[in-house]
């Protein structure tokens, strides 16, 4: 009997494995290195993990401890339990209160890096299945410059890509004399900055520190039209989605519930509207109160797209009485129970929709710090573990790195 076992079957065999075992198998022979490392194959192991990620049971937490003033990144299964799996550890310094979640998109998590000193800064894009990073620099030319920041997955070029929307003071789009913004995009294949003609595509502003959300191969923010009306409470604005599609790099809107889109900002407070995924559907999370002037908001209506793109399929699925102790929602689980932060003593609970019960999981942390996603294995960044990640020199008055042997990039 022959022991030769054909390349294909290697490749289904290594395609159900974790990563981190399938990137030390290089060492087993010449073969199955060349074929790992086959560009191709590490594009086939994230097209079959994302097949499969609706059938994974493990996700990945992220809160700040402030008892030990750190990041921590776990994995936990999200079946019966929610029980941990194990910590992560972060292959970069773990300043206190220092990053920032751009977002987490099949196996790969980007942060941003916003207490770096002078106009310097950087985005980490961190592979926990391998223990690995890139750290892609850029920096400002003004002080008086912001950036808005995307995360996602490019699904017609099989490539992950940061995008960057460059601000004076906020973002604006299509606004007579107003300053235009500057799109660029990081593409980790191309490994360089380059800037994206936008085009007149929508009268619509972002707030600089507005979370994402990655659904259907584009990322999503909320914004506001730029015409606002005076009224007797303060002022009204007309809310919407920006969409970026990652596979042509273009900008579109959507639109949000009729329930939810206008926006009124009085006594200079602004309503709380947050974006996010849930079972890779766009969701809304709407914070409300009765009372302008409240310290805190009296509940938190959960909306839905069931058809991407279709604004009339938005439906109202969860309505959520924080007058309870509960605070900011963390995420949705498997088994359809919620979890949310109590505004007290800032700990996960899951909570049960259908007969209200909570269940305390003994995880504390700053509420704003909560962040969780399904977690999939990837082999992308494996060849930096040790390697280089080598760039041309990008567009927008870049500086060049001396840090490049820490796998450190520049850019704008």
């Amino acid at each position: 009997m022959s022991d030769y076992v054909p390349e294909e079957v290697v490749a289904q065999i290594l395609f159900r494995l974790p990563a981190k075992s399938v990137s030390e198998f290089r060492c087993v022979c010449k073969s199955w290195c060349a074929l790992i490392n086959d560009p191709t194959f590490i594009s086939n192991y994230t097209h079959f993990a994302i097949k499969n990620i609706t059938s994974n049971s493990q996700v990945i937490l992220r809160h700040y401890d402030r008892v030990n003033s750190q990041e921590r990144f776990t994995l936990h299964h999200d079946g019966i339990s929610f029980s941990p799996i194990k910590e992560l550890d972060l292959p970069f310094e773990n300043k206190p209160d220092s990053f920032n979640v751009i977002g987490i998109c099949y196996g790969l998590v980007c942060l941003l890096d916003y207490h770096q000193k002078g106009l310097s800064k950087s985005v980490i894009v961190w592979n926990p299945s391998l223990e690995s990073c890139v750290r892609i620099m850029f920096k400002f030319t003004a002080a008086n410059f912001e950036s808005v920041h995307g995360f996602g997955f490019d699904p017609k070029s099989v490539d992950y890509k940061v995008v960057r929307i460059v601000v004076r003071d906020h973002f604006i789009i299509g606004v007579r004399d107003a300053p235009r913004p500057v799109v660029q995009v990081f593409a980790l294949k191309v490994g360089s900055w380059r800037n994206v003609t936008t085009g007149d595509t929508s009268l619509c502003r972002i707030t600089v520190k507005t979370p994402q959300a990655y659904v259907n191969g584009t990322l999503h923010w909320v914004g506001y039209d730029t015409e606002s009306h005076h009224v007797a409470q303060g002022i009204q604005r007309r809310l919407v989605l920006l969409a970026f599609d990652l596979r042509e790099e273009v900008f579109k809107e959507l639109n949000v519930p009729d329930e939810l889109k206008t926006d009124e900002l009085a006594y200079g407070r602004e309503q709380k509207l947050f974006i996010g995924a849930l079972d890779q559907k766009l969701a809304l999370m709407h914070y409300y109160t009765q009372w302008y002037n409240s310290p805190s908001y009296d509940g938190c209506c959960i909306w839905m797209m069931k058809e991407y793109g279709l604004g009339e399929s938005w439906t109202k699925q969860f309505k959520i009485d924080l007058r309870l102790g509960l605070g900011k929602m963390a995420g949705l689980r498997r088994n359809g129970e919620m979890l949310l932060v109590t505004r007290y003593n800032e700990e996960l609970v899951s909570f049960n929709t259908v007969n209200r019960k909570m269940q305390k999981l003994g995880i504390y942390g700053e509420t704003w710090s909560f962040f969780l996603d399904t977690y999939m294995e990837s082999l992308v960044l494996m060849q930096r573990i040790n390697g280089v990640l080598k760039m041309p020199t990008p567009p927008f008055n870049a500086t060049s790195s001396s840090k490049a042997h820490r796998g450190e990039t520049s850019g704008v």
